[in-house]
């Protein structure tokens, strides 16, 4: 059904606009489609819209809010544009089955759909982003409703019912009902869900059942997923325990130096590998963060994963070599994992002296001076 909603809504859209341009060229009405272009321009293209709606809300709280609805479903089949709905309720008072409402947050546009019950109170909202948006990114755009989906109650689930596997996520809980939201996941058939999926939109519902559904879902219908909304990593398949550790292998990114922790695992999700397959990253100012967890086999060193740590400094230093500061914060880095893995320090190799066809930390890379820090750090 959100599919139809989407089209409907974008060819009401097109004809609102070709209803406003007839109207500016009809002299008797050439003031009131000014205002009507002026009014839409500003909600689509400049309008942060307010948070999102609370299931139980009133209709005139909503529109105090987003306004009037600029398209409607007044029943399965039909969809009428906010001005021709006007005119049929202003003969017989009706309610439709959901209203559609233009919304911008942080500059990402959609359309919400909200559907009311008879007492005209929110039951339930659907958001239809106009481009997609990614699950890492959620919480820059819809701040209070990710701290909803980490919060004590909540519980990912993968349904699998669907025409394509998506992501529903509770956010409360009480003896009588569950809210959730159901995310739209962009992508064909079983898709693999992680961090770095897209999706289209959601939908909030609240009841005794996951959203969509009739009855609740049996335990053959979903499954329990990690949630992806929380700020931490995820890998695409099962992480081994590392069994030893004989070696830290030194890498640059090939990236460049203002990279931030998150791209580099969606840089390798998109290559088709499990996630960052580097433990510990050194960034330009020295700043160290955590990668694939310590005591687990990486994937960075072909051929000596099983007994190695991977440390890589962000960026490219085929041609310019890596700032001071970095160095030092790596060498640093470098010496703590010795003592606490007994790695002596011979056995600390650039990427290019365990894998062959790789000139990785790059050409660039001053690896003698690199050893000495090292050693001046132990000191």
């Amino acid at each position: 059904m959100f599919e139809d909603r989407e089209r409907e809504g974008h060819i009401y859209k097109e004809r609102l606009g070709m209803s406003v341009v007839q109207r500016f060229f009809s002299s008797n009405l050439l003031l009131r489609g000014v205002l009507i272009v002026w009014v839409l321009f500003f909600s689509w293209a400049y309008g942060e819209a307010a948070a999102l709606p609370v299931l139980g809300e009133t209709k005139e709280t909503v529109e105090a809010q987003y306004g009037s609805a600029y398209v409607v479903q007044e029943d399965t089949l039909h969809f009428r544009g906010g001005e021709e709905w006007q005119e049929i309720i202003s003969k017989k008072p009706s309610l439709a089955k959901a209203y559609g409402y233009a919304s911008v947050t942080q500059g990402k546009k959609g359309t919400l759909w909200v559907e009311y019950g008879l007492d005209e109170r929110v039951q339930k909202e659907t958001l239809l982003l106009e481009e997609n948006l990614k699950i890492r990114h959620f919480g820059q755009y819809f701040p209070e409703l990710q701290a909803a989906l980490t919060g004590k109650d909540s519980l990912a689930v993968i349904l699998e019912s669907y025409p394509r596997t998506q992501l529903a996520v509770r956010i409360g809980k009480t003896a009588e009902a569950e809210r959730w939201v159901r995310f739209f996941v962009v992508g064909e058939g079983k898709t693999h869900i992680n961090m770095h999926s897209e999706i289209k939109g959601f939908e909030i519902t609240e009841s005794s059942c996951l959203p969509g559904e009739v009855k609740a879902l049996t335990e053959e219908k979903k499954k329990k997923s990690d949630n992806y909304f929380l700020p931490r990593l995820y890998f695409s398949e099962p992480l081994l325990k590392r069994k030893k550790t004989e070696l830290i292998v030194v890498h640059h990114a090939a990236m460049p130096l203002t990279t931030t922790r998150e791209d580099i695992p969606d840089l390798e999700l998109t290559n088709g590998w499990a996630g960052i397959g580097y433990h510990k990253l050194v960034f330009a100012d020295g700043k160290t963060a955590e990668g694939r967890p310590e005591n687990v086999v990486g994937a960075h060193a072909l051929g000596v994963n099983q007994r190695s740590l991977g440390i890589v400094l962000v960026g490219d230093f085929s041609k310019e070599r890596p700032p001071m500061a970095q160095l030092q914060g790596a060498a640093n880095l470098t010496r703590e994992l010795m003592e606490k893995y007994h790695v002596a320090l011979e056995n600390v190799k650039p990427h290019r002296a365990v894998t062959e066809g790789t000139d990785c930390p790059g050409a660039a890379f001053p690896w003698q001076e690199f050893i000495s820090l090292i050693a001046a750090a132990g000191k």
